[in-house]
């Protein structure tokens, strides 16, 4: 595991019953670090859309989908590990969800030096 995957293995699961960055309802529970690396018992947040589909009929994108194809990152920013958090997270509110939706599929270690980073 990753020290990035660890420190989200510290991150609160986060069930409102919408997903937590577009808001839209009925969402899928997506582990933060993948069970495959052994997220299996860490936090949980509600992300929109079922499986791996990036978009909906209507050609919206879908939220769990992006998650799963590496293209939306998640990070719990509790103002710890700041050597290793997103540089533009630094100095914000602490004890919430961020996450960054990058253009095109990338590593974590990537989309962690990236810009545009939101809080949750």
């Amino acid at each position: 595991m990753s020290r990035l995957s660890a420190h989200n293995m510290r991150g609160q699961s986060e069930r409102p019953g919408w997903c937590i960055v577009c808001g839209r309802p009925y969402p899928e529970g997506h582990h933060v670090v993948a069970r495959s690396l052994g997220g299996g018992n860490g936090p949980v947040v509600d992300l929109c859309g079922r499986g791996n589909s990036l978009k909906d009929a209507d050609g919206n994108l879908l939220h769990h989908g992006a998650a799963e194809t590496h293209r939306l990152w998640l990070w719990w920013h509790d103002g710890t590990d700041s050597d290793i958090a997103p540089k533009c997270l630094r100095g914000c509110g602490y004890g919430r969800w961020a996450y960054i939706l990058a253009d095109e599929p990338c590593r974590y270690e990537e989309a962690a030096e990236m810009e545009g980073w939101r809080l949750a």
